[in-house]
């Protein structure tokens, strides 16, 4: 199966099958997501780290096709490294992002400070409107429970490889569902409104584990044009991070 990306030195190639839901010439966001998780998690360090926040301002609709990016390290310390990304399309910046990772350090700590943990199964897969582009493979099907705070949880799987030769890890899976927040917490019609994240925020508690992950996502709305979408992160073990979105309304014409 093709991949979604390919990468030569520091340049990217994106396929149409990054495209998104909203306009078939711009990305989805769990596409862009998902590569920087790439980019970050293999960027060489002095010591074992993980990531623990992403956060991607998506400044312009991201295009299809060659695509330049850049890696800078903002802080190199013992404990934490930072790093900022940057992807450009035709001499202007489309993604900013930035990246926190922390030292990996074995811990004997009490069982009521880890993350809760939680189970659902996978119910009903969803229907399979708007699943065109990234979504054609990526596989959705609602939880059969969700905490009781949020509108919708799911669990998603990517089947479609990011690179060619490489496996889609669990963080890059973890990045891309996060970017669903919008469409899995929002209550408006997709027929009628587009709610388009302009940005991204990822903090996980530990590694994510395994190819399935589970999205328990709301959002809340306002009549200025603007929203914001929360969700948690779960896999098999149970919840290890949280993601946010800022949203831009519109009425479709």
């Amino acid at each position: 199966m093709d991949p979604y990306f390919q990468i030569d030195g520091k340049k990217i190639i994106a396929s149409p099958h990054c495209a998104g839901p909203w306009d078939p010439g711009m990305q989805h966001g769990g596409a862009v997501s998902g590569l920087i998780a790439h980019l970050v998690d293999t960027y060489p360090s002095k010591a074992d780290l993980q990531v623990s926040r992403l956060t991607i301002d998506l400044k312009r609709p991201v295009p299809m096709g060659e695509l330049d990016f850049d890696v800078e390290v903002t802080r190199e310390g013992r404990n934490i490294q930072t790093l900022d990304i940057a992807i450009s399309a035709g001499g202007k910046e489309c993604v900013r992002a930035s990246a926190l990772r922390i030292r990996e350090a074995g811990m004997d700590l009490p069982d009521d400070v880890a993350p809760p943990e939680w189970h659902a199964e996978r119910a009903e897969q969803r229907d399979g409107r708007f699943m065109e582009g990234f979504n054609e493979h990526v596989s959705v099907f609602n939880a059969d429970r969700k905490p009781d705070h949020v509108r919708r949880a799911a669990w998603f799987h990517i089947g479609r490889p990011y690179l060619p030769d490489q496996p889609t890890t669990p963080l890059m899976r973890a990045a891309a569902t996060g970017d669903y927040c919008n469409g899995v917490g929002s209550g408006l019609d997709f027929m009628k409104w587009t709610y388009i994240n302009a940005d991204l925020t990822l903090h996980f508690a530990r590694r994510p584990v395994g190819e399935w992950i589970m999205l328990a996502a709301n959002a809340w709305v306002d009549k200025n044009g603007s929203g914001v979408a929360f969700g948690e992160l779960c896999d098999e073990k149970g919840f290890f991070g949280r993601a946010t979105q800022s949203l831009v309304i519109d009425k479709r014409q």
